[in-house]
């Protein structure tokens, strides 16, 4: 088990409100206290200050500590010593731009409200299987750095994003906190979610391994106690300090999809094979299963049919078997009207969405001719 964490990371207003005596107070959903500190800091290279916007509004800033490495811990990418305008505008600053990209998950919190419709999972964040676990689900790990997949699984496949290095620094906390509260909440429910993916130390080597944990600032590898103590405070973190989508633990990718389908009009959250051929396959495959189904009673009902004909005035026809000879007259019907349907929803389905495709297409070309910068920067796969 994890050491306890220390004092300081307990906060005040959470132990008031886990008092028995406060009414209304879900005692099992308020006892988690919100994060404060972290209780084991591996990477000191930054710092926060603030910066005054107005008379009675001020900023914290984010940057690098003299003689430290001037970007962002573990994405050289991202330069901190770049002072014109950095961190100043909330709109505009690089270095958020850069962390909603990397971990956002507006994308699946609009879509949960409506799986509720097609049977998920228990919002559960604890409804995660221990990384050694995932390989006696026949799972292989694939590690992405894209925030919409983390502990979504597809038959035989899981998503893992792995931890960026500056989730190590307390400064990175204190200044995410205070810019943005949204994106603050992505990454706790985040990080959280580790504290239930690593909880023997063979899961802590197996990340190590998949390089889901990175190294220190002196470039080493935590030990498996030192991550422990990393990790304990993001444990006592509730529901009500993370956004929507890290109150649920391991996502199902195909209800996902077919939840973007019905209540976004959209063709599927991500695909894994993005062609034609792959999606009507995996889309086709339950439909010409009913329908082979539907085929074996079509031909049983023949073969009824078949034997009262042989057996003439010799069978007597009673009620039940009447209720028997209109069902096989109108069922064929309705399988037919079903088949066709079905075919004709397809074909205007793909017709539309091969238009979408050419619209979208023409107009990124459009854009790019008006000088436009953002013109096609969508990533491919996620949301179509």
């Amino acid at each position: 088990m994890a050491p306890e964490p220390p004092t300081s990371v307990v906060n005040e207003s959470a132990t008031t409100q886990s008092d028995p005596s406060t009414p209304g107070v879900n005692k099992s959903y308020d006892t988690f206290t919100p994060f404060d500190r972290l209780a084991l800091e591996f990477n000191d290279d930054l710092e926060y200050a603030s910066i005054e916007l107005s008379e009675k509004q001020t900023r914290k800033i984010l940057k690098a500590k003299s003689g430290r490495k001037q970007y962002l811990p573990g994405q050289p990418r991202i330069r901190l010593d770049k002072t014109h305008g950095h961190n100043v505008d909330a709109n505009k600053d690089p270095l958020l731009e850069y962390l909603e990209k990397c971990h956002s998950t507006k994308g699946l919190d609009e879509l949960l409200p409506w799986m509720r419709y097609i049977f998920v999972q228990t919002p559960s964040y604890t409804h995660i299987m221990p990384l050694h676990h995932q390989k006696s689900h026949a799972r292989e790990v694939k590690v992405s750095e894209n925030p919409g997949l983390h502990l979504v699984w597809y038959y035989e496949l899981i998503f893992i994003k792995p931890i960026p290095a500056y989730f190590y620094s307390q400064a990175f906390w204190v200044f995410l906190e205070n810019a943005n509260k949204e994106l603050y909440g992505a990454c706790l429910g985040f990080i959280r979610s580790y504290y239930m993916l690593i909880q023997y130390e063979i899961d802590f080597h197996e990340a190590c391994n998949l390089h889901l944990i990175p190294v220190k600032g002196n470039g080493e590898l935590p030990t498996y106690e030192e991550w422990c103590e990393f990790i304990e405070p993001f444990a006592r973190v509730g529901d009500a300090h993370v956004n929507r989508r890290y109150h649920y633990g391991e996502l199902r990718l195909t209800r996902i999809n077919r939840a973007a389908m019905l209540f976004k009009f959209s063709l599927a959250y991500f695909h894994i094979y993005p062609q034609w051929g792959s999606f009507l396959e995996h889309t086709l495959a339950p439909i010409i299963t009913v329908f082979a189904v539907c085929s074996v009673v079509l031909n049983s009902m023949q073969v009824s049919l078949a034997v009262m004909e042989v057996k003439g005035e010799d069978f007597t026809i009673t009620g039940a078997w009447n209720s028997f000879m209109d069902a096989s007259l109108w069922f064929p019907v309705i399988v037919n009207l079903s088949i066709a349907v079905i075919l004709v929803a397809s074909l205007f389905g793909m017709g539309i969405m091969g238009l979408k495709d050419l619209f979208r297409g023409n107009s990124v070309r459009r854009r790019k001719k008006r000088g436009d910068p953002s013109a096609g920067t969508r990533s491919h796969g996620m949301v179509w």
